[in-house]
């Protein structure tokens, strides 16, 4: 750890923000700059420097509140780690890496990692959005099971995984509302629905609000695979992967850019 901004030396703050024009005035707009400096390595935020956010304000000649906003921005992408009663600690940006989709349309890292994670973020019934009724040939509004889990390298999330089961099929599979990880492929051929073929598509799309926060990424591009499942003529289920597009390099089994 460097202990950078508790006792800083005369114009330690290096980079575009000693040269800033006017003192930024938006938690949005500071937390861009400092984003900034992040990315582009600043030996002043560079990673395990640890800043006094109170002497950081009075460099940037903000107000400390506008800085306090700008570092819980940066702290829920995972860019800084807020250190009571001493500041900021900075954090390295999440490592890019590739993935594959294979020819079964599930998505995986490459290499596996030790540090690899899938962390159930919810299990719950509810109604189904309009896409997923339509890829699940149900009518609008229809309930379901939602399975949604993040998944995380190093610490950082790369993916949420939505998978969504019609209701009448978890009434036969009801360990699918469990919170905890389970093998949903073996519930649902126990209950008399295995896998007999899918059907897989890749789009992209702007990341919601909800969706960037469970990314820990401001406003990012998402890489979508929609992947239906079906058993004999019954569709079992509907699975969306959204993948940081910002950080995840997503090849098919080839080893191209799937269209």
């Amino acid at each position: 750890m460097t202990i950078a901004a508790l006792h800083p030396a005369p114009g330690w703050l290096y980079g575009r923000m000693s040269r800033m024009a006017t003192p930024p005035t938006s938690r949005h707009d500071l937390a861009e700059r400092l984003r900034n400096e992040i990315h582009d390595g600043s030996p002043s935020l560079a990673a395990g420097v640890v800043v006094s956010g109170r002497q950081l304000a009075k460099e940037l000649g903000c107000a400390r509140n506008t800085l306090i906003g700008a570092m819980d921005l940066l702290e829920q992408e995972g860019l800084v780690r807020s250190i009571p009663k001493v500041g900021y600690m900075v954090l390295s940006p999440a490592a890019a890496f590739e993935a594959r989709l294979d020819k079964r349309g599930h998505v995986h890292p490459v290499p596996e990692q030790a540090d690899d994670r899938s962390d159930m973020v919810t299990t719950a019934v509810r109604k189904a959005p309009v896409d997923v009724a339509a890829a699940l040939g149900s009518p609008p509004e229809s309930a379901v099971i939602l399975r949604q889990s993040v998944l995380s390298r190093g610490g950082t999330p790369w993916a949420i995984r939505e998978m969504y089961v019609p209701q009448g099929i978890t009434d036969l599979a009801r360990r699918l509302l469990d919170a905890d990880h389970v093998d949903e492929d073996q519930i649902l051929e126990e209950a008399g629905l295995p896998e007999t073929g899918h059907a897989h598509a890749v789009s992209a799309r702007p990341a919601s609000d909800q969706e960037a926060v469970l990314l820990k990424s401001r406003a990012v591009t998402v890489l979508t695979v929609r992947r239906v499942s079906y058993s004999g003529e019954q569709i079992r289920s509907c699975e969306f992967l959204l993948i940081r597009a910002d950080r995840v390099s997503l090849t098919d089994s080839s080893g191209k850019i799937p269209n």
